[in-house]
């Protein structure tokens, strides 16, 4: 099902995943429940998109009002590089956060024992599952993998079972107190199985991390009241494209129009080019004039940027879950697939030190990079609102765009403006899934080269969930 309508929904990438959140719905638990225990699931069954080894982002509205929080990794305070060389090096991983957003959630906004939340994924990794035909993928794509991720991943075909034992213990341990992946024993294994590796991090560089409740940023689009996540968050950048399209009318052509595809190349090649001068971690820089403002974007619009884009598709899985109070948007990452590919305790740790660059966004000791992660959330008025996310790495601002623009200029419900076709602009050229009829590169029908998305919609007391046919998630009702 990749629609589903109902008083409560889940909508993930996997069909495990969604099955597991509605049942914890269906048991009596809140949206925060259904999202750890989903999760978990996922770091499981698509360890390619996230996992213990990676970090999360949240977005959500409860009935106090709007939270946020940043669970993304910082550097060890003995990284001591001006350039990082390659994707897969030891030194692109950073301190994994998505354990901490666990945390944070159990402690303030969960009703269920964590241990019962956590139990199916403790189950799957420890007596098994299918591997997926999307995980399976994965794996055959994966080149030059460390010996450590060849073990356990090497040789695993769609159908195999996949078990993972020393992940289940991991789980267990977290399940009586999440801190302990940070501040125990535990700890300690980790990070002497990195420095194994050749990852230079620290136990304290573990135990003084912690993430960060932040606040959303907030913008409009025509009559919508829009909120992202902010920096290190690039969500700025897809509030920036889509004041942009706002101030160029992009909705006066037909959505496939050269002419329309060709402004929002323009305007996304300025919001990245902004993206990528002012993005990082705000402890350590946040630019001074407010990048969304009319005047700056109208002067921004006079002239074409001349910035070399290179836009990096990588994996991720972002989620919904809505129990008739929360709306829950959820995403989590590794980076590259199977990010760094380095492995301890079948924990594949992220990568996510590639996206440290120059300038402001230099690596440096206990600082977080410029990060893809993001998600949006659409209001209209008190009873109506999207929340829309999505896998597609540097490319989530363009098909944050391209979806709440078909809803909202191009009056498609929810579900078709996800399943309605998407162009890339990939810096070096544009492609579109054929069901587009544009002069540049094609792509199949439905691809998730364009992305996946999953959505949400709340109408009155009804939720619509939306899981992008793109990938193997459906949608459920509870």
């Amino acid at each position: 099902m990749k629609t589903a309508l109902g008083k409560k929904v889940v909508s993930t990438q996997n069909y495990i995943a969604s099955y597991v959140g509605a049942k914890i719905l269906e048991q009596g638990g809140n949206a925060f429940d259904a999202a750890v225990g989903i999760s978990a699931v996922l770091s499981v069954v698509m360890p390619h998109t996230s996992g213990l080894g990676g970090d999360g982002f949240l977005l959500a509205k409860t009935p106090e009002g709007i939270i946020s929080y940043n669970a993304s990794g910082w550097s060890p305070k003995k990284l001591n590089v001006e350039k990082i060389q390659s994707m897969r090096e030891p030194s692109t991983v950073l301190v994994p956060g998505l354990v901490d957003l666990w945390d944070y959630l159990y402690r303030r906004y969960m009703s269920l024992d964590l241990r019962d939340v956590l139990r199916p994924a403790i189950n799957l990794a420890t007596n098994g599952f299918y591997v997926s035909k999307e995980l399976s993928k994965a794996i055959l794509r994966s080149n030059n993998m460390p010996k450590s991720w060849s073990e356990i991943y090497g040789n695993k075909k769609a159908g195999d079972i996949l078990k993972l034992n020393e992940l289940g213990e991991v789980l267990k341990i977290i399940s009586k107190d999440p801190r302990d992946f940070y501040e125990s024993k535990i700890t300690y294994e980790l990070v002497d199985g990195l420095n194994t590796q050749g990852v230079n991090v620290d136990v304290s560089d573990f135990s003084e991390f912690k993430g960060k409740v932040v606040k959303p940023l907030k913008s409009t689009y025509r009559e919508l009241t829009l909120y992202e996540l902010p920096p290190n968050s690039q969500g700025i950048t897809t509030l920036e494209s889509l004041k942009l399209a706002e101030l160029q009318q992009t909705w006066n052509y037909k959505f496939d129009d050269p002419r329309r595809v060709n402004e929002l190349i323009k305007i996304f090649t300025i919001a990245y080019e902004d993206r990528n001068n002012f993005v990082t971690d705000p402890r350590f820089y946040y630019p001074e004039e407010d990048l969304l403002s009319e005047d700056r974007l109208r002067k921004r619009l006079a002239s074409y940027p001349n910035q070399d884009l290179q836009m990096n598709t990588r994996d991720t899985t972002f989620f919904v879950v809505a129990d008739g109070e929360n709306e829950v948007g959820f995403i989590q990452s590794l980076f590259f697939p199977f990010g760094s590919g380095i492995t301890v305790k079948n924990i594949v740790f992220n990568n996510r030190g590639f996206g440290f660059t120059e300038g402001h966004n230099k690596p440096e000791p206990r600082k977080r990079p410029l990060h893809t992660l993001s998600i949006l959330r659409a209001e209209r008025g008190d009873n109506e609102s999207l929340v829309i996310g999505c896998a597609g790495g540097d490319l989530r601002p363009q098909i944050h765009t391209q979806v709440l623009q078909y809803y909202v200029d191009y009056g498609l419900e929810i579900d078709d403006a996800v399943y309605y076709p998407r162009f890339v602009f990939l810096g070096d050229r544009v492609a579109h899934e054929k069901r587009m009829k544009l002069p540049y590169q094609e792509l199949d029908y439905f691809t998730n080269e364009v992305g996946v998305v999953q959505a949400l919609k709340k109408k009155g007391d009804m939720y619509i969930g939306v899981a992008d046919p793109r990938s193997e998630g459906i949608s459920l009702p509870v």
